[in-house]
């Protein structure tokens, strides 16, 4: 089985039984990234995003997490990023609510005209992906790739995978793991 598949389901990061997810697609598991939210745990999560963003030789400037999950694996990955390749890059966050004082807005970080790379947990039905592509190009940025850590590889109604959607959009979509390979 795949590694990172392995360490999902002895941290009970993936649970099996019968679960609605939040875009209403009915399932017998659910993928729960927050059970990798401890130092240790996290730490091995980043490298699995940074060993893939390697592999693909993915190219960027910033990388962007999705409040509210992304924030800390961003950040995660960003450290890890650096203590693998010596590269500094930025980071970047979204509120849920504009901030009207202080650096104001929401966003956390700039964009402006820079390659994204977005990270964030999960590929369901693209939702998250494509709210956070509406930011990226509002901030006359480049989306690069994204990187979840899980495809679910859901399909649509006309039974094509929700990444090959996204895919002919023009977005390019990479996951340490897919569903599949939990043989």
């Amino acid at each position: 089985m795949q590694p990172f598949l392995e360490k999902a389901i002895e941290l009970n990061a993936l649970k099996f039984g019968d679960f609605t997810l939040k875009s209403g697609i009915k399932s017998n598991y659910f993928f729960d990234i927050s059970s990798f939210f401890r130092n240790d745990s996290l730490k091995i999560l980043s490298d699995f995003y940074v060993e893939k963003l390697i592999s693909e030789k993915l190219e960027f400037d910033v990388i962007f997490g999705p409040a509210y999950k992304g924030i800390p694996l961003a950040s995660a990955v960003g450290i890890s990023y650096y203590n693998k390749t010596g590269k500094t890059i930025d980071l970047v966050f979204d509120r849920k609510e504009t901030k009207d004082h202080g650096e104001g807005g929401n966003l956390i970080g700039k964009l402006n005209s820079k390659k994204v790379l977005i990270i964030d947990d999960v590929l369901t039905a693209g939702t998250a992906i494509k709210n956070s592509l509406k930011i990226i190009k509002n901030e006359n940025a480049e989306l690069s790739a994204v990187l979840v850590a899980l495809d679910r590889e859901e399909k649509d109604e006309d039974n094509n995978f929700y990444r090959d959607n996204l895919f002919n959009e023009g977005i390019k979509i990479f996951s340490i793991a897919k569903i599949s390979e939990l043989d």
